[in-house]
C-alpha cells in the first residue's frame, strides 16, 4: 500500500477482514485504483471508444521485447526522454526493433520506488520530474515499427513535467498499450526476450 501513486489520495489501502482465530481463515480487504503500481494503460484510458482490458487478447500480450537503456542520460537529466535518436542508436547496436514488439525504457528510476517524493521527483513548485518517452519517438515506433506497446520504470509514459500527455494520446490513440511502473528489466537482454503480460481483464 505504500507504493507511490500519481496523485495524493489515490493510495492503496488494506485491512484484515477476517482472522483464523475468529473465523477459521485469513482474508484481507484491499482498495486501490486500477492504475496503481505495475499496470497497463489500455487504449481506452485516453481514447474514447478505445479497447479496454477485456478486449486485449493473447496476440497483444505475448510479444517480443526490447530494452532501451537511457540511464546514462537520466543521471544528469531527470526529465530525459527516449528519442528517435536513441531508437536509431539502439538499432545500430542491437538490430532492428521487431514488428509488434514492446519497447521498454530502462532509466534506473525503479530504484526510487521506495519514496513517493523521490519517485515523483517533485520540485518546489510541485512539478514532477522523471523520465519518459518523447512523442516523436512514439510516432516513429508506431509508424515505422508497428509496435504493440511500450513500458516504463516510472509513474507515467510521458516524462514528469508533461501537462498534455501527448505520449498517452498518440500511443493509445494508435491502439497500442503502455505499461507503467515496471522493474527488473535491466536484467534481460536488449533484445531476444519474449514478454508475457499478465493482464487482469477488469470489467
Amino acid at each position: 500500500p505504500s507504493f507511490p501513486v500519481f496523485v495524493d489520495g489515490e493510495e492503496a489501502t488494506r485491512s484484515t477482514h477476517v482472522t483464523i482465530e475468529e473465523n477459521g481463515y485469513y482474508l484481507q480487504r484491499w482498495s486501490f485504483y486500477e492504475h496503481t503500481a505495475t499496470h497497463m494503460d489500455a487504449p481506452g484510458h485516453f481514447t474514447p471508444g478505445g479497447r479496454l482490458s477485456p478486449d486485449i487478447g493473447l496476440d497483444d500480450l505475448v510479444v517480443p521485447a526490447v530494452v532501451v537503456d537511457i540511464s546514462d542520460k537520466v543521471a544528469s537529466d531527470h526529465d530525459a526522454e527516449v528519442t528517435v535518436d536513441d531508437l536509431i542508436g539502439f538499432e545500430r547496436r542491437h538490430g532492428r526493433i521487431p514488428r509488434r514488439s514492446a519497447v521498454l525504457m530502462y532509466s534506473g528510476w525503479e530504484t526510487r520506488a521506495g519514496s513517493t517524493a523521490l519517485y515523483r521527483g517533485t520540485d518546489a513548485s510541485g512539478v514532477y520530474h522523471f523520465p519518459g518517452f518523447d512523442v516523436e519517438a512514439i510516432d516513429w515506433l508506431v509508424d515505422r515499427r508497428d509496435i504493440t506497446g511500450i513500458g516504463v520504470d516510472t509513474l507515467s509514459l510521458d516524462h514528469g513535467p508533461s501537462t498534455t500527455f501527448e505520449v498517452h494520446v498518440n500511443l493509445l490513440g494508435a491502439d497500442c498499450w503502455g505499461l507503467e511502473n515496471i522493474r527488473n528489466h535491466s536484467t534481460i537482454p536488449p533484445r531476444g526476450t519474449e514478454l508475457f503480460v499478465g493482464l487482469i481483464p477488469w470489467e
